[in-house]
């Protein structure tokens, strides 16, 4: 598949990979580069591959209790909130954003991966008796979106829009509608890369028009477009997991550091038996942020973490060279013994080379979250 602004991705350059069924700019020539802007400027990316979902109705609380771990009910009109759901043994499936943008009126988003399986999952919970009072409507193809980040992002979009996007009045992990260069949009200020972001989301037929826009607004900043391997290294520095590539088909909730929003004390949802079992239990493994030496080789993802040279212990998950860390860090699974900050390391690397590594506390960047809040 491909997003409405896959030409001019091509046209400047875009090196493409495979994303579940998605072509996405992996880079436009320079990754590091494209991670500086985002860091120091602004940068823009196209997320239009993430599934959309609408839910209306009355019954749309009900739903969202049941499908995810953590809670709804309470949510109030324009916020925003992270969620994860988990099938009946309580791996984890999916995860993403909801946005309550209506009193019967939610708008929830998934991982580009995920957003078809995600919508026949619910579908099919809706028809074994949860879908009273509530419309379910996949949009995935029909807004495009993009993400906007980086310290410049909100002198960048105030020349789009008449919205007002000063924080009191559009704080973090909040949604508003709002037209922007003339179409309408909804945004949600959100923060995968760590920095002062905002999610744009419109119908994909404008899609061009509005990404255009916004990259003529940012030029005065030197925005550049970023592609998937920027966002990796942004969120990898913010030690933020993605599904699918930090889980795998065993992964819970509570080994993958994911246990603040699963709240057991709420009614029946979707592997609450299953993870009231584990929560009773000591975790198999956790998963670490870890960093290397200077001079250390670079592993790859999928790499062993090793005992003694020899003994499967758990595996990497992600990793990548920081600019802003100045270090290589990275996500691992380690056995709980071995998931204290501090503690060492052995990853077996290309040809058997043991590689010392050491757990290191996350975020690996802005620990306090002070930049995606300013």
């Amino acid at each position: 598949q491909l997003t409405p602004l896959h030409q001019w991705h091509l046209e400047r350059g875009a090196r493409t990979m495979r994303a579940g069924l998605w072509l996405r700019p992996e880079h436009y020539g320079d990754p590091a580069a494209e991670v500086e802007a985002v860091r120091r400027r602004v940068g823009l990316i196209d997320v239009s591959t993430l599934g959309k979902l609408q839910l209306t109705g009355p019954g749309g609380p009900d739903l969202l209790e049941r499908i995810y771990a953590n809670q709804w009910r309470r949510l109030k009109v324009g916020r925003v909130r992270y969620g994860v759901m988990c099938n009946d043994e309580g791996v984890v499936l999916d995860d993403g954003v909801c946005a309550r943008t209506g009193e019967r009126e939610w708008y929830m988003s998934t991982t580009s991966s995920g957003a078809g399986s995600v919508f026949e999952w619910m579908q099919w919970w809706m028809q074994s008796g949860w879908g009273e009072g509530v419309h379910l409507t996949d949009l995935t193809d029909t807004f495009a979106a993009f993400n906007l980040a980086g310290p410049r992002a909100r002198a960048t979009l105030e020349k789009l829009t008449r919205r007002n996007l000063a924080n009191a009045a559009f704080p973090y992990m909040r949604v508003r509608r709002a037209r922007v260069a003339g179409v309408p949009c909804r945004l949600l200020r959100i923060g995968f890369t760590g920095e002062l972001s905002y999610e744009i989301h419109c119908p994909a037929a404008y899609g061009l028009h509005a990404w255009e826009a916004l990259m003529e607004a940012g030029a005065e900043f030197g925005i550049p477009p970023f592609g998937v391997e920027a966002q990796r290294v942004l969120r990898l520095e913010k030690g933020h997991l993605i599904v699918s590539q930090d889980t795998d088909g065993l992964t819970d909730p509570f080994e993958a550091h994911l246990g603040w929003a699963v709240k057991l004390d709420k009614p029946f949802f979707v592997g609450k038996r299953s993870l009231e079992i584990i929560a009773g239990k000591e975790p198999r493994r956790r998963l670490v942020g870890f960093e290397l030496p200077p001079d250390a080789p670079v592993p790859l993802e999928n790499h062993l973490i090793v005992d003694d040279g020899r003994e499967i212990v758990g595996r990497v998950t992600s990793v990548g060279r920081s600019g802003a860390v100045g270090r290589t860090i990275g996500l691992a699974y380690v056995p709980e013994p071995a998931a204290e900050i501090g503690s060492a390391l052995q990853i077996k690397g290309e040809g058997g080379e043991i590689i010392a590594a050491r757990v290191a506390a996350t975020p690996f960047f802005d620990p306090e979250g002070v930049r995606l809040r300013s």
